[in-house]
């Protein structure tokens, strides 16, 4: 009975595992030492394993998301960047959307949002500005998971397993996608208009 157990705690494990690693790997990366460092916002992501369970009903939440790759952690965080949006409808249900820009327009819109992000995310800037075109789209977006709280964390399975924190002032959220290859990290705030 026991070794049946562990046999089902081996997954949780190993993501585990993957989370630390990558997070740990994020910190020397963005150089979390270094309070002048320009990948400073990508630190709150590596508090993940201080975070407590906080699910914001009722709100949609933006941030940036970084795709991480064992040992290409550092590239990342200049060419795996992107602007997210997190809808949490009222009974809990989530989406997390990217928005990708498609001409050179939406590519401005986009990279004023990310420098505006960065800005909040260094406590530079109370909220985050976004340009009126995207703040219109970001309040269309709802949720469509389901989502589950624990004592800990909220997490949901989506595209790819999901687990959601709240560090500090800002959300952290750990994606896990189905080929194991890496993890994606986000980190969302409420401030913004």
């Amino acid at each position: 009975m026991k070794l049946a157990w562990l046999l089902l705690l081996v997954p949780t494990l190993a993501l585990a595992d993957v989370t630390s690693d990558e997070l740990s790997a994020l910190s020397t990366a963005a150089k979390c030492s270094d309070k002048a460092s320009v990948f400073r916002p990508w630190c709150i992501a590596t508090g993940f394993d201080k975070g407590t369970a906080d699910l914001p009903k009722g709100k949609v939440l933006v941030g940036l998301t970084v795709a991480l790759e064992k040992g290409k952690e550092e590239a990342a965080l200049t060419d795996k960047v992107t602007f997210v949006a997190l809808a949490v409808d009222a009974d809990g249900k989530v989406k997390l959307t990217d928005v990708k820009p498609t001409s050179a327009d939406e590519q401005k819109t986009v990279g004023e949002a990310v420098a505006n992000l960065a800005l909040l995310f260094k406590d530079k800037a109370k909220t985050a500005k976004l340009p009126k075109d995207l703040e219109d789209y970001v309040k269309t977006l709802k949720g469509s998971y389901p989502t589950t709280k624990t004592d800990k964390e909220v997490t949901w399975t989506g595209a790819a397993p999901s687990r959601m924190r709240k560090v500090g002032a800002y959300w952290v959220i750990v994606e896990t996608p189905k080929d194991g290859k890496g993890i994606f990290a986000t980190i969302l705030t409420d401030a913004w208009e």
